[in-house]
């Protein structure tokens, strides 16, 4: 038995060894195991960068280089001009929603974005629908069928407000790379074509060459529709859009800032009055907006208007509830 006993305690000394060394192998991060429960690309991913590309390739060379050998955008906006159109240096809120987006659509292929709700549930193919109704804006306005450059505008502010509809009920983690990166893309298009909806309704009624009281009529009840956005998206959804409310900001300054120059068509087509009529009117809302901004922000002191704070509430309680969920 003696001889029998060492040989016992080295069989059972190796097991130990080996169960030590399988703890420490499953303890230990397994790159297969990585990249299997890394999230795969789908079809959502990859039609978002080709649509970005296609946008931004076509939106630029038809309407801005004329490769069909129409006129530019900036041309058929003088062409068109109403009282209600901005200068033109307003429109160089283009390049900030072509570098947002541009970024989305490359970053949104990473594995960190690729799954991520906002992408999936919110922009889903919501942003084939902008991209294929921008392109088609593009071209009607570059053959001056307006009337149809007027369907197109407010499909693509359908389908913008659908992407703003669906991240806002997706599920958020409140982070700033959130926003910055997969939501305000979006918010700042939809602001701009929000805007740029009211004014081809104007450029639509310059098109039917309708008498001057008619075109101030439509103007004013279009800066009238643009400010009672502005109040909707700070002051009657739970989580205001500040950034809509800051892109109509935008673009009321810049209506006051073209009539001041008083361009030929507009002081032919206008009275003096009904031109310094639009300007203030343009002025005053202008400063309204970040008027409500600054009470909207003073209004999250308070908890019942801080759906920030509710959102924080209810996550604290839930982590009471069920300790073991909390990281």
């Amino acid at each position: 038995m003696s001889a029998v006993e060492p040989l016992m305690h080295h069989a059972e000394d190796q097991a130990a060894d080996i169960e030590v060394v399988e703890e420490a192998v499953q303890m230990t991060p397994s790159t297969t195991v990585d990249e299997t429960t890394k999230p795969r690309l789908n079809l959502k991913n990859g039609f978002n960068l080709i649509a970005y590309i296609l946008n931004i390739t076509l939106v630029y060379g038809v309407g801005n280089a004329g490769w069909l050998g129409t006129p530019d955008n900036g041309e058929l906006s003088r062409k068109y001009q109403t009282i209600v159109t901005p200068a033109s240096t307003a429109f160089s809120i283009w390049a900030v929603i072509f570098l947002a987006q541009g970024a989305w659509a490359v970053l949104q292929l990473l594995p960190r974005f690729r799954a991520h709700p906002m992408v999936q549930d919110g922009a889903s193919y919501w942003y084939l629908s902008v991209v294929a109704m921008q392109i088609g804006w593009t071209l009607a306005f570059a053959y001056e069928v307006i009337p149809l450059s007027l369907a197109f505008m407010l499909l693509i502010l359908l389908s913008l407000y659908g992407i703003l509809y669906s991240q806002y009920n997706a599920k958020s983690d409140g982070s700033l790379s959130e926003f910055w990166i997969l939501r305000f893309p979006f918010s700042v298009h939809a602001g701009w074509i929000t805007a740029a909806s009211a004014l081809n309704v104007n450029v639509q009624v310059v098109a039917m060459e309708q008498p001057a009281y008619v075109q101030l009529a439509v103007a004013i009840v279009s800066l009238a529709a643009l400010h009672a956005v502005s109040v909707w998206v700070l002051f009657v959804i739970s989580r205001p859009n500040w950034t809509i409310a800051c892109v109509l900001t935008w673009a009321f300054g810049w209506i006051y800032h073209e009539l001041n120059i008083n361009s030929d068509r507009i002081v032919d087509t206008f009275s003096a009055d009904a031109i310094v009529g639009v300007k203030y009117a343009a002025l005053a809302v202008a400063i309204i907006i970040p008027s409500q901004i600054v009470v909207r922000l003073a209004l999250l002191v308070c908890t019942s208007y801080n759906p920030y704070k509710k959102v924080e509430k209810h996550q604290a309680t839930s982590e009471s509830i069920n300790p073991e969920h909390k990281v």
